[in-house]
């Protein structure tokens, strides 16, 4: 079925899926029953729930008289720092919270012994505002107005939730059996050894080379950060010892959702990893179910680099001269990354004390989530000084503030359209990149859930853990001819410049512009790894390795049964098929056999499969990611498309055009040491793919 079709037909099943509803409400006048609640009881279960929240305070300073809490560079620190909440994401997490606590009153109370199922009483509540005279209708109303961050909630690309009591209890199965396998448990069971990968890839035909995951990455940072609850002052929340043993039941906080492993027969060994729920949004002052938060801005605006906000940018500038701060000024392209101060590195690095290695800073907390992340960011800091610079002198008269912001405008101008003209169709295919550009769009709805904590993260599965050395000086890789680089051999790396495992969070290269010259050149001449249900052992937790962050995939199927994500089969039979899925039959054509043999043995049920691992487990379609994922990207960016035309910065438009020759080739030449990039900085260089001169941009 071609990608468009994926699409249209996902509209339509929408349109299906909310006129089931309707009908389905109508069947029992739901309203009737609940509009009988007087204003008096409403106002009773609101402070009913106020009191209750109030109460969990006394917990949380039991937790910390007992030393309950992220330790400074401890596994938990370096997890924390993917889900870093701001001040205002806190502040809104904790009236979200009140919001859907006094909800679950008004379901117990009035909904279960109604018999009124949770999809029906969740529905109704949606549309129900908070009781007039509450002091919690009036903070949230105070807390809308002033809400100059603008957090919003998550969209449902299917409309509903997955949760067990129809609001946020988690729900990871089918109703066939109590329990789904642990997320901890699936990663282990579809683990191979990295060797085993190695021969595998060694048979894959693919010219993807290792830009293209960390690409994957970059964009995530920019449009989507789900964050973790905090306590009611702040400090992160704990839920396993240091050890990584699971907390006795006292010490749990309530945002605990610990992802679990217990070997047969082993105790005392290394069971628990630190999960904690992400932050609830607040769009309305309605009672309702939980929808999570994005902290990021959910456009392709850089502000990964620039920052959320405008304080948090200004804290980025120089204020002089229209730059970003960087290790050095002067020439740009031997810039680093600003490195952060004593009190900033705990936001940025999980290391156990100041000054252990080199921390940088940026405008999200994951810069340092790897080598890759820092190069990217890196490139970007960089140009946008050299454009600064560039406007200054053909404008001596501008003051920092214009050269600034037009910088950035031509900054994220060029960004926007390398991820877009260049990046999308290696991930989606180059047709449906192309059709969902020309697809027309009601306004903007945001950041998927199914993207930002599914789909997106696709690119674990192509990450290998060692970056070979495959610099020119290492390898013979090609000669110069009429100005061009072309493709003749390559030799075995004698050196790996890094191991993954060993960097997250933690950088300990020693950073130069030489150092990340060298990243750059082999990032652009390694193959990725084929995308698979596999990862590779620098970001999962096997056997007896121990990483220095969680296992990412556990991580991920976690946090999708945390967001009440539907299962794979639903997003499937929306984007793919034309009927329900009803066996595992139903897979064979997307998954190949080998991987669903595996996942029969450790799903009871095809209908447990979570989104994430049926995904990953699909076989690439016209782009690097199967059927499922790429219909959830495409739709994803359908919306990012119609969003950056509502944002399109007008005022710097002439300047911007100016820039519109601008590709990727010319933006890795002129932000890096390196001498050629191929003409495509996706793929791998060969013949079809020529290295470009850097001398010629």
């Amino acid at each position: 079925m071609g990608g468009i079709q994926y699409i249209c037909l996902l509209a339509f099943i929408i349109g299906a899926s909310l006129l089931t509803t309707s009908n389905a409400k109508s069947s029992r006048d739901v309203s009737a029953e609940l509009n009988r609640i007087p204003a008096s009881k409403w106002l009773q279960y609101v402070e009913t729930a106020l009191d209750s929240v109030n109460r969990q305070t006394r917990l949380e300073d039991n937790l910390l008289g007992s030393d309950i809490t992220v330790k400074d560079g401890s596994l938990s620190h370096a997890q924390l720092l993917d889900t870093l909440p701001s001040l205002a994401s806190q502040k809104d997490n904790k009236l979200a919270l009140k919001i859907l606590k006094s909800s679950l009153i008004v379901f117990n109370s009035e909904c279960l012994p109604n018999e009124i199922d949770e999809d029906a009483c969740r529905s109704y509540l949606e549309k129900k505002p908070l009781p007039e005279g509450s002091s919690l209708r009036t903070e949230c109303e105070n807390s809308l107005t002033g809400n100059g961050e603008g957090h919003h909630a998550f969209r449902r690309l299917l409309g509903s939730s997955h949760y067990r009591d129809g609001f946020y209890k988690m729900f990871p199965n089918s109703g066939r059996r109590e329990t789904v396998p642990a997320a901890w448990s699936i990663s282990k069971d579809l683990y191979e050894p990295d060797s085993i990968q190695t021969s595998k890839q060694q048979t894959v035909e693919g010219n993807s080379n290792l830009g293209l995951p960390q690409w994957a990455q970059f964009v995530e940072h920019d449009l989507s950060k789900p964050v973790s609850q905090s306590m009611s002052n702040g400090a992160p929340i704990e839920c396993c010892s240091r050890d990584q043993i699971n907390l006795q039941p006292r010490h749990h906080h309530p945002a605990c959702a610990p992802i679990l492993y217990q070997p047969a027969g082993k105790y005392n060994v290394p069971s628990c990893l630190n999960y904690v729920r992400s932050a609830l949004a607040v769009d309305n002052c309605n009672f309702g179910g939980a929808e999570q938060l994005n902290q990021a801005t959910g456009s392709l605006d850089l502000s990964q680099l620039y920052g959320f906000t405008a304080a948090a940018e200004r804290k980025l500038r120089v204020l002089e001269g229209g730059f970003l701060r960087s290790t050095q000024r002067g020439e740009f392209v031997n810039a680093l990354l600003p490195t952060a101060t004593d009190t900033e590195g705990p936001s940025f690095c999980a290391t156990e004390s100041i000054g252990d290695g080199i921390c940088f800073a940026a405008g999200d907390s994951r810069v340092n989530s790897s080598p890759f992340s820092i190069l990217i960011y890196t490139i970007f800091l960089r140009n946008h000084n050299r454009v600064a610079a560039e406007l200054h002198h053909r404008n001596p008269r501008w003051r920092d503030e214009k050269l600034f912001q037009a910088a950035k405008a031509i900054n994220v101008d060029i960004y926007r359209r390398v991820v877009i003209e260049e990046w999308l169709p290696e991930v989606l295919g180059p047709k449906l990149a192309s059709e969902i550009r020309r697809r027309q769009s009601n306004p903007a709805l945001g950041v998927f859930n199914e993207f930002a904590v599914a789909a997106i993260r696709f690119y674990f599965s192509m990450v290998p853990n060692e970056l070979q050395n495959l610099t020119k000086d290492n390898v013979v890789y090609g000669t110069e001819k009429n100005n061009q680089y072309v493709f003749i051999s390559k030799e075995l790396p004698t050196k790996n410049l890094f191991e993954l495992k060993e960097e997250i969070y933690k950088p300990k290269l020693q950073y130069t512009s030489q150092k990340l010259n060298n990243i750059l050149e082999s990032l652009l001449n390694q193959q990725t790894m084929k995308m698979d249900a596999a990862y590779s052992g620098g970001v999962v937790w096997h056997n007896n390795t121990r990483p220095t962050h969680a296992d990412m995939l556990a991580f991920d199927i976690q946090r999708g049964r945390d967001h009440g994500l539907l299962p794979y089969h639903r997003y499937l039979e929306s984007c793919v098929l034309s009927e329900p899925v009803k066996s595992w039959k139903d897979f064979e054509h997307f998954i190949p056999s080998d991987v669903l043999d595996k996942l029969k043995t450790i799903y009871a049920s095809w209908a447990d499969v979570d989104l994430i691992v049926g995904g990953i487990s699909e076989k690439p379609v016209h782009g690097s990611v199967g059927p499922t994922f790429s219909c959830i990207i495409s739709e994803q960016f359908v919306h990012v498309l119609k969003q950056n035309e509502q944002k399109a910065a007008l005022k710097h438009k002439q300047l911007v055009e100016q820039y519109r020759h601008f590709n990727g080739t010319q933006l890795l030449c002129l932000s890096s040491g390196l001498s050629a990039v191929p003409q495509n900085i996706f793929q791998l260089p060969s013949t079809s793919n020529q290295m470009v001169s850097c001398e010629d941009v």
